[in-house]
Parts: structure tokens; C-alpha cells; sequence
């Protein structure tokens, strides 16, 4: 059962350092459950969809809409799900930025996605707190910005001049009327409107919903948790109470130890990883994983050594400084050294190859061929194989010619290979739980088929049956705080209807735990 916070004593400190800033620290210990955090979002917009010539969000309730068909706003000529909307007058959605973007009121049918920039309208939102709500103005105006690394000629930068900081103010705060530039925007500068793009990139959190469509969100007392690749802590959105967010305990925190989320893909390696957070979050992050070349025992950049060209070497290559960008990577056997730029190119030109196959589908045998071919000079453990494994499990044992037992046997050393790395890596489910869910539901049915092919040997068929039950039973527990998005729910209900047919299946064959 979840637990609430102390009514009389936070769970959390703030605290600040020259590395981190403001940053929350374990005033108790703090078990899984507890919560940390709730809060309602200062300010939220919706985001570009992936296909915003054909459909786009409605500014007044964010439902996907599709461009050639849908209504307009009255006022302003935004698309909308329907006239009578109730966000479209709602201060906290569509009813304050209307009377800015009315200044061009315009009913556009071409190039819908360049004259409709949905993910301008928080940035809009955000400004226009100055005078509708001062105090969250204030709020937001407290968070880190970092124009210190965002100068002109960055790409930062430049992409917010052009898609956010221009286009607001060539298209409607240069027509404002005086009366309408005073009620709502007594400032809206060209510096101002780059810092709120600063504020928003660095502290903005995603929030997708049920529908497809989803938002930016900013946060108050959430934003001053620190990045660990490690993370302590989970966070979930309450859709239908005002997007408020939960931040909640996932493994044991003492008191004193440092509270923290991820803002990164938990399944890239570590220089991936702290590349990202450094171009989006501006910090090179020094976590436990992200020092240990090992990556927590996983491997997961892990390249196999080629030897000297003389003799074979069945060694590893690490990189000897993970948090040096120009480390040279090193064997654990022999003497042999790989620049990082060599391993870069090479770790680049395979997950091009990888993402190609995914995108055409993946078939077993592409797959198969590109899994055989990466294997030679990765780490069985490497995020790249780690995803072409991930998308096998999943096709094995679906077809007859892919059910052998020796497939399925396959099978099941992939699953239990690909759970040992994201438990290793995400032991609170704090961000890969979809991941975690999927192999336990693919081992269950990978045990569940070999059962039924070694039926004649009781004792074999018990084990492996009980060891289906278990793993349905983590798949299902993996996904409780993921109801509340489509995605979760979805492979919820696959699972669970996989969970009856396997108590049907286990009471007709007389097979009790």
C-alpha cells in the first residue's frame, strides 16, 4: 500500500553545492512507497505531435485532432476538438494565450505544422504568468535557466530563435495592441522569452496522455531533484486531478543520501548517456554507474578485444576513465588500447545497422544475421544487442518454426539474460518497468510452451510451470505505476489476459501451487 508523507516533518531537505545546486537529501529513512513529493504543475503546454500534418493536439483539452477536419477556436483559428471546449476559456489551458494569439487570427490549411507551433504555447504560458499569476511567475523565474550555455550560435539557442523566441514575436507579440500588451504582457523581450526556452529544456517534464497527445510540464519543489543514472525515486502523473505528480520511493534511501530521478534513456551507455545530459541538461553527471566501467557489473558498452593482428585475445575493452570524453578504452587481458574516437565510430556505424533493421520490422532471421555479426566484437551485454535481443524474444515462439525447444531454450536464457541487466540497472522499476514487464511475460510464455513439450516428466513440468507463474505474476506487478498511460495499460491487459489463459490451462491439467 502506498504511504503518504509525514504530516509533520518533510521526508526531504534542500540542500545546495557548487556541483548540483539546489538538490533534496533524506531527512528519514525513507522506504519503497513512500512519497517524496506531490504537486500540481506550475505551468504545462502541449507538445508537437510526431505527425502534426495530420493530426495535432486541441490547445483547449490536448485530445489528437485531425487537421483536415477539425474545428477552429472562435477567436484565435487554432484547431480544437470542438467549439464548446471547456479549456478553450480556461486560464490554465487556452483562455489567456487566445487573446495573444488572436493578434493574427488566422485559418491556415497549408503548412498547418509551421504556422501551428503547439510547442510554442508554453513558453507563451509561461510569460504570460507575469501578470495572471505572479506568485508562479516567481516560481518559474527560480529555476535554472543555464544562458550561460546557451549563447548565440549554440544550437540550443539558435533552434529556440527560430521555432519559439521568433516565431512568437514576428507572428503575434509585435501585432499586440497597447490595452492587450499592458493587461498581459508588460514584458516579452527577445532575452526574456530565450531564458523562459533555457527554464523549460532544462526542467520540463514529459506527460503523456492517455490519448497520444502529450505535454510539458514545469514543477516546482520536483525540478530540485538531481539526475542519477541509478535512480532512487519514480514519478507518475494523476491525468484526471489536474496532472498533479507523484514522486515516490522505489529501493530504500537513508537518511542523508541524496534523492534523485533520471533524465536520461536508462539502456544507453554511459557516453551516450552523459553526452545527452550534458546538451540538454547542461552537467556531466558523475553517478555510480557513470564511473564504473563496468556499469554496475552489466557491460553494457562493453566491446570485445580483436588482439594485436598476431595473436586472438578473448579480453574486454573498458574505457579506463568513463567520465574522461577522450578516454582510451582498454583490454582487461592484453596491451591493446582503442582510442575513444575509433570506438565512437564504430559504436555509431552498428547502432545505425541496428536501427535499420528495427525499422524495417525486424524479422528472426535479419535479426538473427545482425545479432551474429554484432556479437563478434560486442559484449553479449551491449545495449546494441540488448535490443535486437529484446525485439527476438518476442518473435520466438510465436510461429511453429520458432518454437523448437531448442528455440525456446534460446529463448529463455535471453529473457533471463535481458532481466538480469535492467534489474541491475533500474532495481526499483523507476524507468524501465515496461522493459521488465515484456521479458517476464515473454519468459512466462517461453516456460509455459517448453512445459508443455516435456509433459511426460512431472517433476520438469512442475518446475518450469511454477517458474511461468512467478514470472507472470512480476510482469503484472511491474506495471503498477504505469496504469495510468495507455502504453501500461495496454500491455497490462495483454498480460493479464495471459495470466487467466494460464490458471485455465493449470486447472484443467490438475496443477496446484
Amino acid at each position: 500500500m502506498t504511504k503518504t508523507m509525514d504530516s509533520v516533518k518533510l521526508p526531504y531537505e534542500i540542500h545546495a553545492s557548487e556541483d548540483l545546486g539546489r538538490y533534496l537529501v533524506a531527512s528519514r529513512y525513507l522506504s519503497p512507497g513512500d512519497i517524496v513529493i506531490e504537486e500540481s504543475p506550475i505551468v504545462f503546454g502541449p507538445k508537437a505531435m510526431a505527425d502534426p500534418e495530420c493530426k495535432m493536439p486541441c490547445v483547449g483539452c490536448y485530445k489528437p485532432i485531425f487537421t483536415d477536419v477539425g474545428e477552429r477556436c472562435s477567436k484565435c483559428g487554432w484547431p480544437v476538438c470542438s467549439g464548446n471546449c471547456p479549456g478553450l476559456t480556461d486560464p490554465k489551458h487556452h483562455g489567456v494565450e487566445c487573446h495573444i494569439l488572436t493578434s493574427r487570427p488566422h485559418c491556415v490549411l497549408d503548412n498547418m505544422a509551421e504556422y501551428y507551433r503547439h510547442d510554442a504555447l508554453l513558453p507563451l504560458r509561461c510569460v504570460l504568468l507575469q501578470k495572471i499569476d505572479p506568485e508562479r511567475w516567481k516560481q518559474v523565474m527560480s529555476m535554472q535557466s543555464h544562458m550561460e550555455s546557451r549563447a548565440p550560435g549554440t544550437e540550443a539557442y539558435d533552434e529556440a530563435d527560430e521555432f519559439i523566441v521568433d516565431y512568437l514575436i514576428t507572428n503575434f507579440i509585435s501585432r499586440l495592441t497597447g490595452d492587450v500588451k499592458t493587461k498581459y504582457l508588460p514584458n516579452a523581450s527577445k532575452d526574456l522569452l530565450h531564458t523562459i526556452c533555457g527554464i523549460i529544456d532544462t526542467n520540463a517534464l514529459e506527460i503523456r496522455l492517455p490519448e497520444g497527445s502529450e505535454l510539458n510540464g514545469l514543477y516546482g519543489k520536483t525540478s530540485v531533484m538531481e539526475h542519477s543514472c541509478v535512480p532512487n525515486t519514480k514519478h507518475t502523473f494523476n491525468i484526471e486531478n489536474n496532472l498533479n505528480i507523484c514522486v515516490k520511493v522505489v529501493v530504500p534511501i537513508l537518511k542523508g543520501q541524496n534523492i534523485a530521478t533520471m533524465y536520461s534513456h536508462a539502456l544507453w551507455g554511459t557516453q551516450a548517456r552523459r553526452q545527452h545530459l550534458k546538451e540538454t541538461k547542461y552537467f556531466s553527471c558523475k553517478c555510480l554507474r557513470c564511473t564504473d566501467p563496468t556499469e554496475l557489473g552489466t557491460y553494457l558498452s562493453a566491446m570485445k578485444c580483436m588482439g594485436d593482428g598476431k595473436e586472438p585475445c578473448d579480453g574486454i575493452h573498458l574505457p579506463e576513465d568513463p567520465l574522461d570524453d577522450e578516454t582510451d578504452w582498454a583490454c582487461s587481458k592484453c596491451k591493446v588500447k582503442v582510442g575513444n574516437s575509433q570506438v565512437n565510430a564504430i559504436i555509431s556505424q552498428m547502432g545505425e545497422e541496428v536501427d535499420g533493421v528495427l525499422m524495417m520490422g525486424g524479422a528472426v532471421p535479419m535479426l538473427e544475421n545482425i545479432l551474429c555479426r554484432l556479437t563478434m566484437f560486442l559484449h553479449p551485454n551491449h545495449y546494441h544487442l540488448y535490443s535486437i535481443k529484446h525485439s527476438l524474444v518476442q518473435l520466438y515462439g510465436r510461429q511453429p518454426s520458432y518454437s523448437t525447444e531448442d528455440i525456446l531454450d534460446k529463448k529463455i536464457k535471453m529473457c533471463k539474460d535481458l532481466i538480469f541487466i535492467t534489474k541491475t540497472l533500474d532495481p526499483g522499476n523507476a524507468r524501465l518497468s515496461l522493459y521488465n514487464s515484456v521479458l517476464h511475460h515473454e519468459l512466462h510464455a517461453a516456460l509455459v510452451l517448453k512445459s508443455k513439450k516435456v509433459k511426460s516428466c512431472l517433476k520438469t513440468h512442475g518446475a518450469l510451470l511454477k517458474e511461468a507463474k512467478d514470472a507472470i505474476e512480476i510482469a503484472l506487478s511491474s506495471l503498477s505505476d504505469d496504469l495510468g498511460e495507455s502504453s501500461g495499460r495496454k500491455l497490462f491487459s495483454v498480460i493479464e489476459a495471459s495470466h487467466k489463459e494460464f490458471n485455465v490451462f493449470c486447472k484443467e491439467n490438475n496443477f496446484t501451487f
